[in-house]
């Protein structure tokens, strides 16, 4: 008998008629939603009790460092990328973006521009053959 005083009794789930249907679902749904939400804001606002909050030295001393970190990766991903661009287009694998909107199309290129254009205002005009 002693080892029972620790032991809940187990609860027996009652059902209502409310609990069934679309509707009856439904409004259980939303109960134990809005339960969990007030557990959970309940639970959250304890545990910011909790936290210990840097004084104004420290809050600084730690943005500070952050910061300094932040600008020293950034110079060193610059170093990288400007070193490697270079070594690309040494090899002449990149070329460095020598190939602009307005560069020249290859002959190919002038060749398929001149088709399309000329098919477009064939049919513009009313010329087409047939």
């Amino acid at each position: 008998m002693m080892a029972d005083r620790g032991k809940k009794p187990k609860q027996k789930k009652v059902t209502t008629n409310r609990d069934s249907g679309a509707v009856g679902k439904t409004v259980s749904f939303f109960a134990r939603t809005g339960r969990r939400l007030k557990n959970f804001f309940v639970s959250l606002k304890t545990e910011l009790k909790r936290v210990i909050w840097p004084d104004r030295k420290r809050l600084i001393q730690s943005t500070a460092t952050v910061l300094a970190i932040c600008i020293i990766v950034g110079i060193i991903l610059f170093i990288v990328d400007t070193l490697i661009g270079g070594l690309l287009n040494l090899v002449g694998f990149y070329e460095g973006g020598s190939r602009s909107p307005t560069a020249e199309p290859t002959p190919l290129e002038t060749s398929a521009i001149a088709e399309t254009t000329a098919g477009t205002s064939a049919e513009a005009t009313g010329d087409l053959p047939g």
